[in-house]
């Protein structure tokens, strides 16, 4: 099975780096679910939830409002000015 290689970044630190079995973010036009193998893809952020799931099952969030997401060849980058772990629900 392969893995996405993700590299979440904000402005002053990174925010999660490491290998993923899917990454959910709040595109301008909807929630878009990327998974190994998808087609390389470049989108505008909107505000809402990131959610990156490790290889191992190990599930982070975080609220951003804005940003993009670049994803080639399993490789995704996630940029943002700012990222906060969501209220609790």
């Amino acid at each position: 099975m392969s893995a996405l290689d993700v590299t979440f970044v904000t402005s002053d630190r990174t925010e999660w780096s490491g290998k993923a079995a899917r990454v959910v973010v709040p595109a301008a036009d909807g929630s878009m679910g990327i998974l190994p193998r998808m087609q390389p893809t470049l989108a505008v952020l909107d505000r809402g939830i990131v959610r990156i799931t490790s290889d191992s099952g190990e599930v982070t969030e975080r609220e951003v409002r804005g940003g993009f997401v670049s994803v080639d060849a399993d490789v995704v980058t996630i940029a943002v000015d700012h990222a906060d772990r969501p209220a609790s629900r």
